[in-house]
């Protein structure tokens, strides 16, 4: 299966059609393919912290490469994956379409992870979250961290 193919499928089960031109649908899929990853689909994209939070280059060009050939072929997705998508889906909600929302969401999730790497306390990765990222509010900041431990719980069940 390629990951091209496989990329093309999932996104179309998010009702997400691959999209280049606008720095916000950019920031939106490379959100998305995280949360996908994060979910138990394998693409093997490594991610490192940028301007808005994780970000892959070599997720990037395979977008635009998807979007340069016109129509991706679909790769059938296993029993497994489509219910990771689904439940994914379902804890995004609205979110789902938020570009800044995903970037926060996933910033989020990404730190936390880290954290729990070299032992940093859910305090101190908030305010580290702050300083990088003061455009977000504190209830934002909350909701999203709630998001982040629900998705841990929903994809570790």
């Amino acid at each position: 299966m390629t990951s091209k193919g496989k990329l093309s499928e999932c996104l179309h089960m998010l009702g997400i059609s691959p999209n280049m031109n606008t720095f916000s649908y950019r920031k939106l899929l490379q959100k998305l393919v995280y949360l996908l990853q994060k979910s138990g689909i394998e693409f093997n994209f490594s991610y490192s912290w940028y301007l808005h939070g994780p970000y892959s280059p070599d997720l990037t060009r395979t977008l635009y490469d998807i979007v340069g050939s016109g129509s991706s072929p679909h790769d059938e997705l296993s029993d497994l994956e489509i219910a990771s998508i689904n439940k994914l889906k379902s804890l995004l909600g609205k979110d789902l379409y938020s570009a800044d929302r995903l970037e926060l969401l996933v910033s989020i999730d990404y730190l936390r992870d880290r954290a729990r790497m070299i032992g940093a306390s859910g305090d101190e990765v908030v305010e580290a979250l702050k300083k990088v990222k003061p455009y977000f509010s504190e209830e934002e900041i909350r909701e999203c961290w709630q998001k982040s431990i629900k998705l841990d719980k929903i994809l570790n069940s």
